[in-house]
């Protein structure tokens, strides 16, 4: 297969007020330019560098000066999209990398804002919009091949605290990218989970990418930090986009 494009997504960065601000146990602007620095140090060289959600805890307009600052050292094209912790208003005015779309060869990255209708414990939702939106891209395709990416992820992965916040209008989500039968749509990317999950018996591939932040432990009925040594550091996600369709993709974990 020849590969056309490389994504790297990053998520769940939660950003302080101030870089040397504590977010339990650990200092989340650290984890995340130790991420960076392993990126540039293993030359991947993204053709696209996408943030998913919940970039700056309570939505500091400093903390998205920060974090702009930080990832436009180390990529030319980035885009990033909300979470239940962000704030859009302030992300809005970084309006480059606020697009709701990349295209380049026959890709097509669909950027999806699953912050509507918040219920304050964490869920969110893709509100009638967006799921107008979606309808309408997957009807009449960009691109010969779509990447959709999201924050909170339209599954349940049997962690019940999890699974209650989970993208709340996920069954109109799928009803949507089943009824336009569309052969464009290959796989869907989120966060939110603090975990690694590749789901593979869903229409389409899905992909759960760990935070930069503090990760969580699976299938459990509250939530609790993860305290393996591997599973606790801070990860991103490669992905390779073929022009054939296909896709490869790893998570990178950075020791600290």
């Amino acid at each position: 297969m020849s590969k056309l494009l490389r994504v790297v997504q990053v998520t769940d960065c939660h950003l302080q007020e101030a870089p040397d601000k504590v977010f339990k146990g650990c200092l989340p602007e650290e984890r995340l330019c130790k991420v960076l620095e392993d990126m540039v140090g293993r030359n991947l060289q993204p053709d696209l560098l996408l943030l998913t959600g919940d970039l700056v805890h309570h939505g500091y307009p400093q903390g998205y000066q920060r974090l702009a600052e930080h990832v436009q050292k180390v990529a030319t094209e980035i885009r990033w999209l909300p979470g239940n912790h962000d704030d859009a208003r302030h992300m809005s005015v970084f309006s480059e990398l606020n697009l709701l779309q990349w295209r380049k060869h026959d890709w097509c990255v669909v950027s999806l804002d699953s912050t509507s209708s918040p219920d304050g414990k964490g869920s969110g939702s893709l509100g009638e919009c967006e799921l107008q939106r979606l309808e309408a891209i997957l009807q009449a395709p960009p691109s010969k091949y779509l990447l959709i990416a999201l924050h909170h992820p339209p599954v349940h992965v049997g962690s019940p605290w999890q699974d209650a916040i989970c993208l709340g209008d996920k069954d109109a989500f799928w009803r949507i990218l089943e009824d336009s039968k569309s052969s464009a749509a290959k796989l869907i990317v989120c966060g939110h989970l603090h975990q690694d999950h590749e789901v593979y018996n869903l229409p389409l591939p899905l992909l759960v990418t760990p935070a930069t932040a503090p990760q969580f432990k699976k299938a459990m009925l509250q939530p609790v930090l993860e305290t393996d040594e591997y599973l606790s550091l801070p990860g991103y996600r490669v992905i390779d986009l073929f022009e054939s369709g296909e896709f490869s993709t790893q998570v990178v974990r950075v020791v600290i």
